[in-house]
């Protein structure tokens, strides 16, 4: 699958790399194919709605396309880079020492050749050298900090040395240079996680919550949820410098810092934290939103695409990491749904789409209030679902906390004692 036509297709307004692909499987092997069809034929491509697929169109049409890139034929390359080439060759066919060896030849004559620096760390990468293709690796991404693949060697090397941190960075930086890095994205995926500094979850989560996760936080009226998610975001931005943000629909933003700063979270210890109650576009009270704005005005505004254009342009703006939605159901309440299972289907989707870790805040639902989210089909939709609880003993409410779903993590399912002292929060598993 050619990587300059997925880029393109990638470049186009609402297209994710998915997307890119799924369009590319479907035939449309060209930036000129794709401008020939109509939108009843995009919008049979999976992943690609009607709206996306006119949307595409009218890109297309409204400007020139780039230019294919030219093919180098043998008879326009260097005697280095046909040599080079031969290298790469004899690499792919696992024949490793003679590779090497041209290699080695052809920087004996140019020891600055970065291509063949590349070839050289790729080769003893493949050979389970890792300290050398590091140290070769190091000195590319010194003397060129511009080639995403030498970033993407380097990021594995380090993995293969079990130094976790420093290969994320080396995958990150990869993405920064270039977007649709498929082994950068697979590998962040797999390596990146958010730590929770929740005292005994992170162990039990073998780290932390999975980067680019949509996880649920759901509990009775009364159990912290806010609290515990923004203790969260508060901690990802003061000790790992992550960019966080937490979204408030019904909360005020100065309710929100004077509630947190009484839990011992002040604002300026987190610098890379946004604390946004979207007073630029919603709601700080529904009441009043509802007292001072007529009915039809309301049922017009489409706020599940308002609250994902939000999310975008901070992140496009700022960058973000994390984001804290509070609450699905002050949303929900804003939302006329016609088709709640196909419409919020799509809403976790382009969530998914915009590439950053989710939690939204839920009410339980149902007579015995176990239902996890308003519509029974949210837990389904979401990668994680953490359970607060409360249970009354001694006329005390006792708060517990259960994982009860978290993909790509082997987790225990037990409910632990949930503590929140003027340390934080903290789960006793003894």
């Amino acid at each position: 699958m050619p990587e300059n036509i997925l880029k393109q297709f990638h470049g186009i307004p609402g297209v994710t790399m998915a997307k890119a692909k799924a369009l590319y499987e479907a035939g449309y092997e060209s930036m000129d194919a794709l401008s020939r069809a109509t939108p009843e034929q995009l919008s049979e491509v999976k992943g690609i709605s009607g709206k996306l697929a006119s949307e595409i169109l009218e890109h297309l049409n409204s400007q020139p396309f780039p230019e294919e890139p030219k093919v180098m034929h043998a008879s326009h390359l260097t005697e280095e880079e046909t040599l080079l080439s031969s290298g790469l060759e004899l690499h792919r066919q696992g024949k490793w020492g003679q590779a090497l060896q041209i290699i080695n030849d052809i920087l004996e004559k140019s020891p600055g050749n970065l291509k063949a620096m590349t070839a050289k760390a790729d080769v003893y990468l493949s050979r389970e050298k890792f300290q050398m293709a590091l140290d070769i690796y190091d000195e590319v991404t010194s003397l060129d900090p511009e080639i995403a693949d030498s970033w993407v060697g380097k990021g594995q090397a380090l993995l293969a040395l079990d130094q976790k941190t420093r290969a994320v960075s080396c995958f990150k930086k990869a993405l920064s240079l270039d977007p649709g890095n498929e082994t950068a994205l697979e590998k962040l995926g797999e390596e990146d996680r958010l730590p929770t500094y929740v005292d005994g979850l992170d162990n039990m989560l073998e780290g932390g919550i999975p980067a680019r996760h949509i996880v649920m936080i759901c509990g009775r009226a009364g159990s912290m949820k806010s609290s515990f998610a923004y203790y969260m975001m508060h901690k990802l931005s003061e000790k790992e410098g992550r960019k966080t943000i937490y979204m408030s629909l019904e909360q005020s933003r100065q309710s929100i810092l004077k509630h947190m700063k009484k839990l011992g979270m002040k604002k300026e210890s987190a610098k890379n934290m946004m604390v946004s109650d979207m007073d630029d576009m919603v709601v700080v009270d529904m009441a009043a939103l509802r007292k001072e704005s007529d009915s039809e005005t309301i049922q017009q505004i489409d706020w599940l695409k308002s609250i994902l254009n939000q999310l975008k342009s901070y992140k496009e703006s700022y960058g973000c990491d994390a984001v804290v939605i509070d609450s699905l159901s002050a949303l929900y309440s804003l939302t006329t749904f016609k088709n709640p299972r196909s419409e919020l289907f799509f809403f976790f989707e382009k969530l998914r789409d915009l590439g950053i870790t989710v939690f939204l805040i839920s009410e339980m639902y149902g007579v015995e209030q176990s239902q996890f989210g308003q519509y029974g089909v949210e837990e389904f939709l979401v990668d994680g679902i953490i359970h607060i609880k409360t249970e009354e003993y001694a006329n005390r409410a006792n708060l517990f906390l259960g994982v009860v779903k978290m993909r790509e993590t082997n987790h225990e399912r037990d409910y632990f004692p949930l503590i929140v002292d003027q340390f934080g929060f903290g789960i006793v598993r003894d």
